[in-house]
């Protein structure tokens, strides 16, 4: 099967625009403010002044697109942490993060940091 390199680079192109709208759109019906998009990991770093809370829009294979606040939750009471462990977890393995079975210990909270951390900044 050929495809020529302008093939290639136009179906490149339309990928990264229906991803930035994928974003944009995240954005607008969760009120959010944007800080960065990086299309190529496919995660948009944005703030939340609704909640004051920084949020990452993720957008895997394995979980869709997803919005995740940074927030302390009180994950041992809450009927989501499973669903929770399990996005984190889909989130990790697509991402090639590593983490330890101590870490997989700790609450989906604390875990969520240790797999958006290197999003973080500014």
């Amino acid at each position: 099967m050929g495809f020529s390199r302008q093939a290639s680079h136009r179906a490149l192109e339309l990928i990264d625009t229906k991803v930035e709208k994928a974003f944009e759109e995240a954005a607008s019906t969760n009120g959010l403010d944007v800080k960065r998009v990086n299309l190529v990991d496919g995660i948009m770093g944005a703030y939340s002044p609704a909640h004051k809370l920084q949020v990452f829009v993720s957008l895997s294979r394995a979980n869709g697109l997803r919005v995740w606040y940074m927030h302390e939750g009180e994950c041992g009471s809450c009927q989501r942490e499973k669903s929770c462990r399990v996005f984190l977890e889909r989130e990790a393995t697509e991402r090639g993060i590593e983490l330890s079975s101590e870490d997989w210990g700790k609450p989906p909270t604390e875990l969520a940091l240790m797999v958006f951390e290197r999003y973080l900044g500014d």
